[in-house]
């Protein structure tokens, strides 16, 4: 396999829109039977409700128009996660890979690395301040694909995916995987 593509996991959208549904449909009942009489508690509930519902719009059009989040080949990694703003960074200008948790619930993988002024159509003044800052010709880019969008199974199959694909050509490249200190602790030792 030369490449490995990344979208957003239908299930985890599902279970984020699902769970949106029920908080909104809390905050109707809420402000429908509990407003002691008052026209105001319905309407901000209506209000509230509308938001979470909003949400659970959002979550069903990114379920519907599935679109690759990221792209990983041999010769680099690309994110699509912004259509506008597609970046594509080669191996050779990657500095690290890391898997690491976003929170007590997802993991992050993300991707350092660099690319030089002469690969830009336009350098930016944030560019160019970068640019200064550092000494250099380089603009330094963070790859981030969100555990939120992406399952931690998934999650781990694109960094074994890079570590088996890619880190033997580009030894350069520093790996580090996310290591949960608590799974470790009902775990007996080999004596």
């Amino acid at each position: 396999m030369d490449k490995l593509v990344v979208y957003n996991d239908l299930r985890r959208l599902f279970a984020i829109s699902l769970s949106y549904v029920v908080i909104a449909a809390c905050i109707l009942w809420l402000g429908f039977t509990q407003g002691s009489g008052a026209v105001v508690w319905p309407i901000v509930s209506v209000l509230v409700a509308a938001c979470f519902l909003a949400g659970v719009a959002f979550n069903v059009r990114k379920m519907t128009n599935r679109n690759p989040l990221f792209e990983y080949t041999l010769d680099g990694v690309t994110d699509m996660t912004k259509p506008d703003d597609i970046i594509y960074l080669p191996w050779s200008q990657v500095l690290n890979v890391n898997l690491k948790a976003a929170s007590n619930n997802d993991l992050m993988l993300e991707v350092m690395g660099y690319k030089t002024a002469d690969q830009f159509e336009t350098v930016t003044p944030e560019m160019k301040q970068q640019m200064e800052a550092n000494h250099s010709d380089r603009v330094y880019f963070v790859l981030q694909l969100s555990g939120l969008w992406v399952r931690q199974s998934r999650m781990k199959g694109a960094y074994e995916w890079i570590c088996d694909h890619v880190a033997e050509a580009y030894p350069a490249i520093a790996f580090s995987r996310f290591e949960d200190p608590l799974s470790k602790l009902g775990k007996k030792s080999d004596q």
